[in-house]
């Protein structure tokens, strides 16, 4: 499953899973309200969007080209 998954972006995911386990379940704090949650899953959302793209650059790049040369010879 992460075989094209760069170190950098196993790292940032290990952080942001840390970070999320450390924060949805708390051990002492209370008065968490939820929209708090929603903007930590937002920020973890975004980070692995990024990632996402930035890994597979090539191959979005690629697919789009794909589809744009055989809509060009379809005419």
């Amino acid at each position: 499953m992460f075989k094209n998954v760069s170190a950098l972006n196993k790292r940032m995911s290990l952080a942001a899973w840390k970070f999320l386990s450390q924060k949805v379940i708390p051990e002492k704090e209370k008065g968490q309200t939820l929209s708090e949650y929603a903007v930590i899953i937002g920020v973890i959302v975004g980070v692995v969007v990024v990632a996402v793209v930035v890994t597979f650059r090539g191959q979005i790049v690629a697919a789009f080209q794909a589809s744009t040369s055989a809509l060009s010879s379809a005419r």
